[in-house]
């Protein structure tokens, strides 16, 4: 079972504590991006921190991705959708499960990559106060 979403190198997650009641991936199991059609990031109502800040964004989620152990071995995959609402200084707020992927382990593997956060903070210039975005991940386990 290959678990590299497409992009053709494969990664192991960063090692950390259990999560939720379940652990990221070893450095021996083959884990890369999390999905073939990428993830997505759609502003929720009023205000935009701007492109940049939203590229920050995008490249702390590819650093914080995974995929977890438990859905990979029961070959589940699916989408999972997000509401994240972050201050100024990247503390996220609240984290919200929209849209549920069919697999608890994905949808808990989204939100606690989110829980207790730090994201980039607002570049300076940013008016608003919090900045509220849903976040569409595909986790996509490819069979071989």
């Amino acid at each position: 079972m290959d678990l590299n979403f497409g992009n053709g190198t494969a990664r192991a997650a960063p090692e950390s504590p259990p999560v939720s009641g379940f652990s990221r991936p070893s450095a021996r199991e083959a884990v890369g991006s999390l999905a073939r059609g990428g993830n997505s990031i759609d502003p929720v109502g009023q205000g935009d921190p701007g492109a940049d800040w939203r590229n920050a964004l995008s490249a702390w989620i590819e650093a914080h991705k995974y995929y977890p152990q438990e859905a990979a071995r029961n070959g589940e995959d699916g989408t999972v959708v997000v509401r994240v609402v972050v201050d100024r200084s990247g503390h996220v707020n609240s984290v919200e499960l929209r849209d549920r992927s069919g697999s608890q382990w994905l949808d808990l593997a989204a939100q606690a990559m989110f829980r207790g956060a730090h994201l980039p903070p607002f570049p300076p210039n940013t008016l608003d106060p919090t900045f509220t975005f849903n976040l569409t991940m595909h986790y996509v386990l490819i069979r071989r």
